[in-house]
């Protein structure tokens, strides 16, 4: 996450004495703590938008997502996202004549010629032959892929975190508590 600072008017100047009264370490302390209300209002932005955008359920979502908060020796915050591509298993299959329908990426898809095995974890197959074996299983969405595009991004892009904000509110309550 990026941190955008703009220098508007007496702002930057106010700032800066606010920090001098509190002290440095106080003052990184109250950062801290701003960066890390603004990044979970990121995250839940991210995370809800993920959801809608792959169609996995939200505790799928939160075991595939690591949230690395910041910390006054590491003033970043970061969400990381890791996994491979999801089994159909994970998107409500069901088994019907023409193959399996499941939920993938949000909406119903048919897919031809599939079937489930349900000793294999309920997943979706399909034949690579005519013959009975082999076998391949089909896939949906990776959460770390999906996160970085389409609506997950402009989910991340739309939720500006306003830090200096929350981190200049942070600071008044320090400073009004030192009065």
């Amino acid at each position: 996450m990026n941190v955008i600072l703009r220098d508007l008017d007496q702002t930057r100047v106010h700032f800066e004495a606010a920090i001098h009264r509190v002290g440095e370490q106080a003052a990184t302390r109250a950062f801290n703590r701003a960066l890390n209300s603004e990044g979970n209002k990121v995250r839940t932005q991210v995370h809800r938008a993920l959801r809608k955008q792959t169609g996995a359920k939200a505790a799928l979502i939160n075991r595939e997502t690591r949230t690395i908060r910041s910390t006054f020796a590491n003033l970043t915050y970061t969400i990381e996202a890791r996994g491979d591509y999801l089994g159909l298993s994970h998107f409500s299959p069901r088994q019907f004549g023409y193959g399996v329908r499941a939920k993938p990426w949000g909406r119903w898809q048919r897919f031809e010629s599939a079937f489930l095995v349900g000793s294999l974890g309920n997943n979706a197959f399909v034949r690579e032959g005519k013959a009975r074996f082999p076998i391949k299983k089909m896939f949906g969405p990776s959460i770390p892929k999906e996160m970085v595009q389409d609506a997950t991004l402009a989910a991340f892009e739309a939720a500006q975190p306003n830090v200096l904000a929350e981190a200049t509110r942070q600071i008044g309550l320090l400073v009004t508590s030192k009065v």
